[in-house]
């Protein structure tokens, strides 16, 4: 399974208030973190925080709404009797009150019984906190990618925003083998990445290069605005301004280990 490099740890006031424990039992806190306000990369959550799978990450801060806590899990289920294969994700979203966590929202999604290769894991750099709003609450960006596949090709690519309990998301596909590097010239081959999303860019960028074995949406590209129609507009200039840069950099990523 394809991973990507996660950020430091950072230190977090949350565990610093709260009794600890992670997945082999308690472990001690952590040392405040020197800006209020900011996001902290932890190890072990808070006694009462369910985790579904393997904790691969949790993140912790204080807003204008109190201490908050995001913990996401991944669980891989190997192939059973039915020749099928699992993989689950869960991210849930926690505000602790005096050391006691309350779940404001979790999300359950995932790959279930593929008769092929099931993949399903978080994109963690693509994890983000942004306030957009006048609140001064955060909220939470995570994307996650996810394939039931028997071959090298796009995986699907969700990009979800949690705003307090409202849920928004860009969902379409990744840029994994899409592009290629001939060995020889150095020369990169393939379709490039869109920049615009919208039904004609993507037929335009087809139609400039003659064609192509992908069909719209286009790899790179999210299916539609639709979960936005009624948000802010903060909340879609946001998240588009998220995906393309991802987007780019994932393309990138692959080139490069094509050279490594």
């Amino acid at each position: 399974m394809r991973r990507f490099p996660a950020s430091p740890p950072l230190a977090a006031l949350l565990l610093a208030l709260a009794g600890c424990h992670g997945q082999g039992g308690a472990q001690p806190a952590a040392e405040v973190p020197a800006e209020p306000g900011s996001v902290s990369r932890v190890a072990t959550v808070p006694k009462g925080v369910e985790i579904k799978g393997k904790l691969v990450a949790a993140y912790s801060w204080r807003d204008s709404a109190g201490d908050n806590l995001l913990v996401l899990g991944e669980a891989h289920e190997d192939r059973a009797s039915d020749e099928t294969e699992s993989s689950r994700l869960y991210a849930a979203q926690y505000r602790v009150d005096a050391g006691r966590p309350k779940r404001l929202w979790a999300l359950n999604d995932g790959v279930n019984q593929c008769l092929f290769d099931a993949s399903a894991e978080f994109d963690l750099p693509a994890v983000s906190f942004p306030i957009l709003g006048r609140d001064g609450a955060r909220a939470v960006a995570l994307a996650y990618r996810q394939t039931c596949t028997s071959d090298v090709s796009p995986n699907e690519y969700k990009l979800i925003l949690r705003a307090g309990k409202d849920k928004f998301g860009l969902r379409g596909a990744d840029r994994y083998d899409v592009r290629n590097r001939d060995q020889k010239t150095g020369e990169v081959e393939g379709l490039p990445l869109p920049a615009d999303c919208s039904a004609d860019a993507q037929r335009d960028l087809l139609r400039r290069e003659g064609g192509s074995l992908f069909e719209p949406p286009l790899p790179g590209c999210y299916q539609n605005e639709t979960d936005f129609a009624k948000a802010p507009p903060a909340y879609l200039e946001y998240m588009k301004k998220q995906w393309f840069k991802r987007m780019r950099e994932l393309d990138q990523a692959w080139l490069d280990g094509q050279t490594a």
